[in-house]
């Protein structure tokens, strides 16, 4: 098992991470997380980069824009339109490579490695609480433009709504269960359009609200059947023993999943009314 250390556990039952995650460079958390096995965005991005086909051969248009939720210093962006791996990432910030970097020359760094040429057609948008995260990952390049906001307890600014008038495609690896469907309602109230929505739960975090709301909407809900994807490993033995404890009082059954030691996330596809018959993934059950 995987023990990582100086971490207490969250509200719920997850080591609570969040020192990580507001940085003024990505460093803390790259070394962190590698130690973990952090694998969700990679197998995410295949997934992303289908439904982004689909969309654009759907909308008869190339240029795509899409809304990270839960962004943080932009990991699926730096997959889904730079091209990298998450491998590359854990070695692109990897005590080896960047101790002798200040966070302005590993800034500079990055601009000159994240520059749009993979698909330039994707504007991305990342929304997060971190301040720090967001503006890491904007000032170099990897983000077309940043959020820094809460909105399960406030509406969008007009400028904020502005930003997310455009959204093709909301995204989200890892921020279901921090937040919820007030986020999603006031981002679909910002839109010129309705987007579709492409979600990676964990599996101690049922979604039942979220796809309630959305279908008042209209929208139409589905759940990648038959596959669950690792997030990371269990940082410990605590965790371990409260997460089987939350998904057992779920009647959620680990065998095979949670019980191996790891973080499962299920993938749900919203789809808005009227704009596709057939959704674009394997094993797609409406819920």
């Amino acid at each position: 098992m995987t023990v990582v250390n100086d971490f207490d556990l969250d509200d719920d039952g997850k080591i609570d991470l969040s020192t990580i995650y507001d940085q003024p460079d990505p460093r803390s958390y790259f070394q962190t997380l590698i130690n973990l096995e952090y694998r969700i965005p990679e197998s995410a991005n295949s997934i992303f980069a289908r439904i982004v086909g689909a969309l654009r051969a759907a909308g008869g248009q190339q240029l795509t824009t899409v809304l990270d939720v839960g962004s943080s210093y932009g990991v699926n962006t730096a997959l889904l339109k730079h091209g990298y791996g998450l491998a590359e990432l854990f070695n692109l910030y990897s005590r080896r490579t960047t101790a002798s970097l200040s966070r302005q020359q590993l800034i500079v760094r990055d601009r000159s490695l994240f520059q749009g040429d993979g698909d330039p057609d994707l504007q991305t948008i990342g929304l997060d609480t971190a301040e720090a995260a967001i503006a890491y990952a904007c000032e170099a390049n990897i983000l077309d433009a940043g959020i820094v906001a809460d909105f399960e307890s406030r509406d969008p600014t007009p400028s904020e709504a502005s930003r997310l008038a455009p959204t093709d495609l909301v995204i989200s690896t890892g921020a279901i269960g921090y937040i919820g469907a007030p986020t999603f309602t006031r981002i679909l109230d910002c839109g010129a359009r309705d987007p579709w929505m492409a979600l990676f739960a964990l599996r101690i975090f049922p979604i039942d609200e979220i796809a309630e709301s959305l279908k008042e909407r209209g929208y139409s809900i589905f759940r990648m059947a038959g596959q669950t994807f690792r997030q990371r490993r269990f940082a410990g033995r605590d965790e371990e023993t409260e997460v089987l404890a939350r998904l057992e009082a779920l009647g959620i059954d680990a065998a095979g999943y949670e019980a191996e030691g790891w973080y499962h996330a299920e993938f749900f596809l919203a789809l808005p009314p009227g704009e596709i018959i057939e959704p674009p993934i394997a094993n797609a059950l409406r819920l």
